[in-house]
């Protein structure tokens, strides 16, 4: 123990692992574990380099050299501390014992106040500055936010810019849709730099394009910014991904932005998954891993999750809870040339650091002007919405949001199938044998009926059924063929009722709901005819429930 005995002695506290000047413990095995616990809880606390994990699972963090964090959470990790900076001397009834401590008592007290309650209490170490509230940015050292904000910061107060050149020449080589979409991306990287504000409050980034390699990624890599982030391949079983983005954070307690990359629809109507939907709006999730070997754990939820794909129906519950960013360019992908050179891995690289220096002045401003909300804004998750949306309004960028809900998914496939399908079918009510017969004379099997589902005329019913049944109540909006200026609305319905023939079926409708002039923005004219790929286009908005 350390205390006025003359054979305790401090020797002063180490620098850091390995230093010369080293505490002296004495440790007394007759003496009340609590003594021990508190004397050597006070020697440790005192190399600067220890904090407290939060939360009632015990344990420290270690700020390692490199400013990296390491939990200490077991026995065996603290004898390790132990040894780089204490001299330990162990007495026994006055007669001085083997130094080392055993495992098991060491993990007594990682989990005791004694021993807990001499280090100051962190959220988490980070290399990266930090928004606290009120929207200060986090100095060098320890800072006292508040639970959930109490943040060692290890580097260097970050630099804020009066332009918005760097970012405004990235989104001006990128082909956004809309101005909604430019937006949005801009709200994506505030929303990560953020994301401290919101556990379970903010949106999943939904990165949707025309085509392939339309710059999804890029986009996503210029919200990113330089916070840590991961890559996680979409797997179709919900415990395939569940595992993979647990694994991930387990990793890597630093990430703070997790991407589901290339989601595509794989035997079933649309793309879902009720971990990624459940972990988006969780404040505090917990992370088990099926078939994981480890312990659950809850987390307070920072994580900025996003979605790429240019396949399939997004559910219903992923739309609400959803960022919509939609690329659409026009012409050969393999055309494209950039003033820029390649926007992803070049320009970002290179002016990583000048984008953040202008997304901390965007929100620099914001603050000087008195940091007002946009109430206008309608997402489920408000606070983050009225946020975002005052600051944008603040650095005179509109859109935002504009686009919420207008699409059930950019340009998927099974979308336009059932457009075209409708098209030949406007105010027609048939059972759904008569609609397979018209999806195989119009050639739509390949997108409306499932491949597992093409091996009998009973199992492509079962197929088209379920994918049909999938979008009941949405709109579709077609081309007319009268006249090229106008557009068809329609509604697919599905009805149960006796028909014709008295016995009560099922079956579907698509009824025309209005025609007007179009007021679809395709966004700018560059002479391309092609809009084939843009034939669905609105809904309603969604309510999370």
């Amino acid at each position: 123990m350390i205390s006025n005995n003359t054979k305790e002695v401090v020797n002063g506290s180490n620098n850091n692992s390995g230093v010369k000047d080293r505490t002296q413990v004495y440790w007394h095995d007759e003496s009340p574990a609590r003594e021990n616990f508190e004397a050597l809880g006070r020697a440790l606390a005192m190399s600067g380099d220890l904090f407290r994990q939060p939360g009632e699972d015990g344990g420290l963090f270690l700020v390692k050299p490199d400013g990296t964090p390491r939990s200490i959470t077991k026995g065996k990790q603290l004898s390790a501390v132990i040894a780089d900076r204490i001299d330990l001397h162990r007495f026994l009834n006055g007669k001085q014992k083997p130094s080392r401590i055993s495992a098991g008592t060491l993990e007594e007290m990682l989990n005791t106040e004694a021993f807990l309650s001499r280090f100051v209490p962190v959220d988490r170490i980070s290399s990266q500055p930090e928004y606290l509230p009120g929207f200060t940015l986090t100095n060098p050292g320890y800072n006292d936010g508040g639970v959930g904000h109490r943040v060692f910061f290890v580097g260097e107060s970050p630099e804020s810019s009066d332009s918005m050149e760097r970012i405004n020449t990235f989104l001006d080589v990128m082909d956004f849709h809309t101005q909604a979409d430019r937006a949005n991306a801009v709200a994506g990287l505030l929303t990560v730099l953020l994301r401290h504000h919101w556990p379970g409050g903010k949106p999943i980034i939904l990165a949707t394009a025309s085509k392939s390699h339309s710059g999804k990624d890029t986009v996503l890599d210029f919200i990113a910014g330089m916070t840590p982030k991961t890559s996680v391949s979409w797997e179709p079983a919900d415990w395939a991904t569940q595992k993979a983005i647990i694994a991930s954070l387990n990793t890597d307690p630093s990430l703070g932005m997790i991407r589901l990359e290339n989601a595509r629809v794989s035997g079933r109507p649309e793309i879902a998954s009720a971990f990624v939907e459940r972990f988006v709006t969780d404040s505090s999730p917990m992370l088990f891993s099926p078939g994981g070997r480890a312990e659950p754990r809850r987390i307070r939820n920072e994580i900025v999750m996003s979605m790429s794909t240019n396949f399939g129906v997004l559910s219903e519950d992923l739309l609400n809870r959803g960022l919509p960013i939609h690329l659409k360019p026009n012409g050969s992908i393999t055309d494209r040339r950039s003033d820029i050179g390649n926007p992803r891995h070049q320009y970002l690289p290179r002016y990583r650091e000048e984008i953040a220096a202008e997304a901390y002045g965007m929100i620099t401003r914001w603050r000087a002007n008195g940091m007002p909300l946009d109430q206008s804004k309608y997402h489920p998750c408000t606070e983050w919405a009225h946020v975002i949306g005052g600051i944008l309004m603040v650095n005179g960028i509109e859109g935002f949001l504009d686009n919420y809900a207008d699409r059930r998914v950019a340009d998927d496939p099974i979308r336009n199938g059932i457009a075209v399908l409708g098209s030949h079918l406007l105010d027609k009510c048939l059972p759904i044998s008569d609609v397979v017969a018209e999806v195989s004379r119009l050639g739509l099997i390949d997108p409306l009926i499932p491949k597992n589902e093409r091996s009998s005329y009973e199992a492509q019913k079962r197929g088209l059924g379920k994918v049909l049944s999938a979008h009941v109540d949405e709109k579709f909006v077609i081309p007319s063929e009268d006249e090229e200026d106008q557009r068809v609305e329609f509604r697919l319905e599905k009805l149960r009722k006796r028909f014709e023939n008295g016995k009560a079926t099922y079956r579907y409708g698509f009824f025309m709901v209005d025609e007007t002039e179009s007021e679809v923005d395709d966004g700018p004219d560059n002479g391309s005819d092609d809009d084939s790929d843009d034939i669905v286009i609105s809904q309603d908005h969604p309510k999370i429930a």
